[in-house]
């Protein structure tokens, strides 16, 4: 049959015309409704990998499509392996962020709020950092202002001596003996506070004093040499034998504060030095009468002074154990009191050893 013949029998027959050109139609519309059922598949897919509902079948009807079942279940593998992914990505973040707040609040505890010891470790998640610089910050804001407030407490404490000299003076130009002898103990004891209120301010400023490794042997022996040669026999029993962490103008005082509560309350006094797994242990101990259990922890209060014995305790500020104590805590250390059981006073310095 001729092309002209077919045509014109395309031309008396309009139906099959039709036909044929819906096929065509049919053939090139074919891919593009496959990539829409590959494009719905995967957004259900996705959207039940996520939501991790269960999604009746009816309502999924009218999705269904003639894409294959291989291809459908490696789109949902891959949603989940990436899903897997960011949660294993997740809780990895979160036991950082655990790890180094577990870290940080050790090292607070560890140190304390001693302002002679070294900062925190600016290290770890950013959030971890910033919270470690802020609180470094913190300390030593908080140290400057310490510094402020002891200089001012001994300049004041320094200015009230002229007026109770004076007071001093007027005292002596008294007739009534009982009187004036009154105002001479009441001036005493004003004085006496005064000193105390320099000394403390003086004392607490060796808190600020970097740490570092001092020769406790050589401390020790310069210390009951001072002594001997005042006419007080001191016995040394014990040697460390390695440096130890500390401020040594401030280990020099806490010791000298010791032992010169032990000269005054009781006698026979001893510095005991040791050495335990980690530690030095420095302890001074006397024969006297001991302190009160009730009172054993009030003596560490400032402007306390323990009754010793039964008895009202000897002429004293109740500043120098105070001191002692946030000295010896300054230096990564501590101050402890217990009574001995064969009599007398045992008051226990602990300070870090170096750690080679």
């Amino acid at each position: 049959m001729t092309k002209k013949s077919r045509a014109s029998i395309s031309s008396f027959h309009p139906a099959c015309a039709s036909d044929a050109r819906a096929g065509a139609v049919s053939k090139t519309a074919q891919p593009a409704r496959r990539s829409q059922g590959l494009a719905l598949v995967a957004a259900r897919a996705i959207a039940v990998a996520t939501l991790g509902q269960n999604v009746h079948a009816a309502t999924l009807s009218p999705l269904s499509c003639p894409l294959d079942d291989s291809l459908r279940w490696i789109v949902c593998v891959s949603v989940l392996v990436g899903l897997m992914l960011l949660a294993v990505f997740l809780w990895l973040e979160a036991m950082d962020h655990r790890a180094g707040a577990a870290r940080l609040a050790r090292a607070i505890e560890h140190r304390g709020s001693g302002a002679g010891v070294p900062e925190l470790v600016e290290s770890g998640p950013r959030a971890i950092v910033r919270l470690a610089r802020a609180i470094n910050n913190l300390r030593r804001r908080q140290a400057e202002r310490d510094v402020a407030h002891l200089d001012v407490q001994a300049a004041y404490a320094h200015d009230l001596r002229t007026p109770l000299t004076r007071m001093g003076l007027r005292c002596e130009m008294l007739e009534d003996h009982a009187l004036r002898e009154a105002m001479e103990r009441d001036l005493a004891q004003m004085r006496e506070l005064v000193e105390a209120s320099v000394a403390s301010a003086r004392m607490q400023r060796s808190v600020a004093e970097p740490l570092q490794r001092v020769d406790a042997d050589g401390l020790l022996g310069n210390m009951m040499r001072d002594y001997r040669e005042a006419g007080r026999a001191i016995v040394l029993d014990g040697r460390i034998g390695q440096p130890v962490m500390a401020c040594p103008l401030a280990l020099r005082r806490v010791l000298a504060n010791l032992i010169d509560n032990a000269l005054r309350y009781g006698r026979d006094v001893r510095v005991c030095a040791r050495i335990d797994s980690t530690s030095l242990v420095l302890a001074v101990v006397d024969s006297g009468p001991g302190i009160r259990p009730a009172q054993m922890e009030a003596v560490f209060a400032p402007w306390v002074r323990a009754g010793q014995g039964g008895s009202e305790g000897k002429a004293g500020s109740g500043l120098g154990l105070a001191i002692a104590r946030r000295l010896a805590r300054s230096m990564q250390g501590d101050l402890q009191l217990q009574n001995r059981r064969c009599g007398g006073l045992e008051a226990r310095l602990t300070l870090p050893l170096v750690v080679a």
